[in-house]
């Protein structure tokens, strides 16, 4: 018991909420959400701590501490970059508190246009791949033009797209399909190519229908690759919806980063991207429960 209270990430949350409390030499904020978010931390480490005492917890939230006290001693204690470009912590959580309707609003619109750009991507590149790489010639003659065109970044289209497209929701669609479709397209054609011959063999032998094979043979062999590969397709979503918002936007959370930014509002740009990464952090977690109840087999990340 004296174990799971006397640790390293217990006395780095002490120091963390302390630190928040000390008076700087500019104005902060009220340190109340930020002490939140360490509670919050604090909370998780010591259910798991004491439901499985183990070294890769202590060290885990060790770092998440001590990255908080870092933060804290960097731009509040010791000031080695100027406090509007490095704002502390507690100034930069407390703009959850005031601008969340804004945030809110920002996420589901991002979200709008992520979950339909990467749907439509993965979907018809995908189900495009399935058939040029079961067929050959298919294979042998478009294979190379697709992976010529994969190369070339999505947000090298952006400004053209946002240009030219009707609205703005239609070319950041656009722009993200362009990045999810073509490598989705590449890698499928791959996995179809080095699907095991035994398993194609064996269903040619009983006389499989080509919707048949592609479906129940080729595509539950491939479904792995495509779950793994649909966290770095959200992550590069973003990147994209990010670049694109940053454009042509009003609304949106790479657009609330951007505009910001050209404020000079640093805090609110560390606001914008803690929240974009822990939009990202949640899709990838669930993606990972559904890997884990539809595919039995997918081990768990480290």
């Amino acid at each position: 018991m004296i174990k799971k209270l006397l640790n390293l990430p217990n006395l780095l949350f002490a120091a963390a909420v302390w630190l928040s409390f000390l008076p700087a030499s500019f104005e902060t904020n009220a340190p109340t959400a930020y002490i939140l978010v360490l509670s919050a931390f604090w909370v998780s480490f010591l259910v798991k701590n004491f439901r499985n005492y183990s070294v890769k917890n202590l060290d885990l939230y060790s770092i998440i501490f001590a990255f908080f006290i870092a933060w804290e001693l960097a731009s509040k204690v010791f000031q080695v970059i100027h406090f509007t470009i490095l704002p502390p912590p507690e100034n930069v959580f407390y703009i959850f508190t005031q601008d969340y309707g804004k945030m809110f609003n920002g996420f589901l619109h991002s979200m709008y246009l992520i979950v339909t750009g990467v749907g439509i991507g993965m979907l018809s590149g995908v189900m495009l791949g399935l058939v040029i790489g079961w067929y050959k010639r298919l294979r042998e003659s478009i294979a190379p033009i697709v992976n010529i065109v994969a190369a070339v970044p999505a947000l090298v289209y952006a400004p053209y797209v946002v240009a030219v497209a009707p609205t703005f929701e239609s070319a950041s669609i656009t722009v993200i399909f362009l990045g999810i479709f073509w490598p989705t397209l590449m890698n499928m054609i791959g996995n179809v190519k080095n699907v095991d011959k035994k398993l194609v063999d064996s269903a040619k032998s009983l006389n499989l229908s080509t919707r048949s094979m592609l479906l129940k043979v080729l595509l539950p062999d491939c479904a792995l690759p495509i779950l793994a590969s649909l966290r770095i397709r959200i992550a590069s979503g973003f990147m994209i919806l990010t670049m694109a918002e940053s454009i042509g936007s009003s609304v949106g959370l790479g657009y609330y980063v951007k505009k910001w930014s050209d404020f000079a509002n640093y805090t609110k740009v560390f606001a914008g991207i803690i929240l974009i990464a822990v939009v990202v952090t949640g899709i990838n977690g669930l993606i990972l429960l559904f890997e884990k109840k539809v595919l039995k087999w997918v081990s768990s990340p480290l």
